[in-house]
């Protein structure tokens, strides 16, 4: 999003539910298809854009802020996968460590 942004395309946020409604005005079967999705968003668009909210790009503390955030979500996702990791280490190498502690995710390990 960020990207299309920084090269001048403006960019809309439409919720999920006015999506879904926006479909039943088309496809009053409730189909889902992406061909049908991107017809309605883009009518939408031309038709109902007061319904839709633009998005800014905002200010450098704003992105510097969901930078982090994505790299906090990343690091949190992997952890498990590399406590998991550890422990198998442990167990090849330093069984005994894990006689301490069954898991590789507490802090002094």
């Amino acid at each position: 999003m960020e990207v299309l942004l920084e090269h001048g395309y403006e960019v809309f946020s439409i919720n999920p539910k006015q999506l879904d409604r926006f479909r039943d005005r088309y496809f009053p079967a409730r189909a889902k298809d992406d061909g049908r999705d991107a017809f309605v968003l883009a009518d939408t668009l031309r038709t109902d854009q007061h319904c839709s909210r633009v998005v800014r790009l905002n200010g450098p503390r704003i992105i510097r802020l969901c930078e982090l955030t994505r790299i906090d979500e990343e690091l949190n996702s992997c952890f498990p996968r590399h406590c998991s990791q550890l422990c198998q280490q442990l167990q090849r190498y330093f069984p005994l460590v894990l006689e301490l502690s069954r898991k590789a995710d507490e802090p002094w390990i």
